[in-house]
C-alpha cells in the first residue's frame, strides 16, 4: 500500500475514532435536546464562515490557498466521516439514556450534510470548470457557504427550541 494510501486511511480511521467518542459523550447526556447540538454545530460553521472571509485570509494568497486545499478537504472529510462515527459509537452505546436520540441525530446530521458538502467539492475543494478555479473565488464561496449553513442550521434548531 503507498504511503499517501496508508495516511488517509489512518486519517479517516481517527476522524471515526473521534466521531465514536463524540457519538458515546453525547449519548451519555442524561436529557439530550438536540436542538442544542445543532446550535453548536451552527455557530461552529459561523466562527469558520468569519474566520475564512476575514481580511487576515483575503489578503494572503498563501492562505487562501490553505483554506481552499486544506481546511475544506478536513472539512469535507470530517463532516461526512465523524457523524457516521458518532452515530455508530451513540448506536454501540444503547443503553445510554439518550443513544437513540443521539444515533438519529447524527444520522440525520450525515444524511443533511450530503448536498452541501457536494456542492463544497464541486465549488470549491475541486472544482471541475475552468470558470470556478480562481483562488479568491474559491475563498469566497467556501466562506458564504459555511456562513449560510451555520445560519440556517441555528434557524432550525431557534424553532426547534421554540416548539420544544
Amino acid at each position: 500500500m503507498r504511503r499517501d494510501t496508508q495516511l488517509f486511511c489512518a486519517f479517516i480511521s481517527v476522524l471515526l475514532a473521534a466521531g465514536a467518542v463524540l457519538g458515546w459523550r453525547v449519548a451519555a447526556h442524561p436529557k439530550l435536546e438536540t436542538f442544542k447540538l445543532l446550535n453548536i454545530f451552527g455557530l461552529t460553521y459561523d466562527f469558520l464562515g468569519l474566520v475564512v472571509l476575514s481580511e487576515f485570509v483575503a489578503e494572503s494568497e498563501r492562505w487562501k490557498k490553505l483554506v481552499v486545499r486544506r481546511v475544506a478537504g478536513l472539512l469535507l472529510w470530517g463532516q461526512t466521516v465523524i457523524p457516521m462515527g458518532a452515530a455508530a459509537g451513540a448506536w454501540i452505546a444503547g443503553d445510554l439514556p439518550s443513544a437513540a436520540k443521539a444515533t438519529s441525530f447524527f444520522l440525520l446530521l450525515f444524511v443533511y450534510s450530503l448536498l452541501p458538502l457536494a456542492v463544497l467539492d464541486a465549488t470549491v475543494f475541486y472544482p471541475r470548470s475552468p470558470d470556478l478555479q480562481d483562488i479568491t473565488q474559491r475563498t469566497r464561496r467556501f466562506g458564504l457557504m459555511l456562513l449560510v449553513s451555520g445560519v440556517m442550521v441555528q434557524l432550525a434548531a431557534s424553532f426547534m427550541d421554540l416548539y420544544a
